[in-house]
C-alpha cells in the first residue's frame, strides 16, 4: 500500500472501514461538492422531530451527524492547509465523540443546524480552492495512520461524508416507515 492507498478503520459511534485510493481526483472533488448539496437537501426536508431521530437509542441523531460532518470539515481541511504550508507536519489528534458531546449539537434548533451547514459550505469552498494538481501529493503525518497525502485527506473526507449521508438516509427511511 502506498501513500495513495490506505485502509482506514474508524471506531466510535459508527464503526466502519473505508479504503482510499479508489476515487480519481475529479471523483474526489465531485463527491466533495455533491455531498454538501445532498446534506443540505436532506436536512432542509427535515422537521425538528426528524432531526432528533437516530438509527437506534444511543446513536447519533441527524443533528449530531450534521455537527460531526462540520467538525470533520473543520479538522481535516485544517490538516490540508497545514500540509500545504509545511509538508510532513504531524497532525493533532482529535476525538470526534468529544467534539459532538462538547458542542452539544443535539440542543441546536433546525435553524441552527441549517446555519451550520451554511458555514460548512463556506469552509468546503475554501477547501476545494486548495486542491490543485500540484498539491495532491503533499503529505502530513496522521497520529494513527502515518503519512497521508492531500489526495488521501480529501478522499477520506469524501468517503466519510458518503458514509454519514447513508446513515441520514437510513434514519429518514426508518422515520417515514414509522409514520
Amino acid at each position: 500500500m502506498n501513500l495513495k492507498e490506505k485502509c482506514i478503520h474508524y471506531k466510535g459511534d459508527f464503526d466502519y472501514a473505508m479504503e482510499t485510493g479508489k476515487l480519481t481526483k475529479t471523483g474526489i472533488v465531485t463527491s466533495l461538492r455533491e455531498s454538501i448539496r445532498e446534506l443540505e437537501e436532506l436536512v432542509q426536508a427535515c422537521d425538528e422531530r426528524t432531526l432528533d431521530q437516530s438509527l437506534e437509542e444511543g446513536k447519533w441523531t441527524i443533528k449530531q451527524i450534521t455537527g460531526h460532518l462540520y467538525d470533520t470539515e473543520e479538522v481535516w481541511s485544517k490538516r490540508i492547509e497545514q500540509v500545504l504550508s509545511n509538508e510532513n507536519i504531524p497532525f493533532q489528534s482529535y476525538d470526534p465523540e468529544i467534539y459532538v458531546k462538547e458542542r452539544a449539537y443535539e440542543r441546536y434548533t433546525a435553524q441552527e443546524i441549517r446555519a451550520l451547514i451554511e458555514r460548512l459550505k463556506e469552509s468546503r469552498n475554501n477547501t476545494l480552492q486548495l486542491l490543485h494538481e500540484d498539491t495532491w501529493d503533499c503529505s502530513g503525518l496522521h497520529p494513527e495512520e502515518g503519512a497521508m497525502t492531500v489526495q488521501i485527506l480529501a478522499e477520506t473526507i469524501a468517503l466519510h461524508e458518503n458514509h454519514h449521508l447513508a446513515q441520514i438516509k437510513a434514519i429518514l427511511s426508518m422515520s417515514k416507515s414509522s409514520i
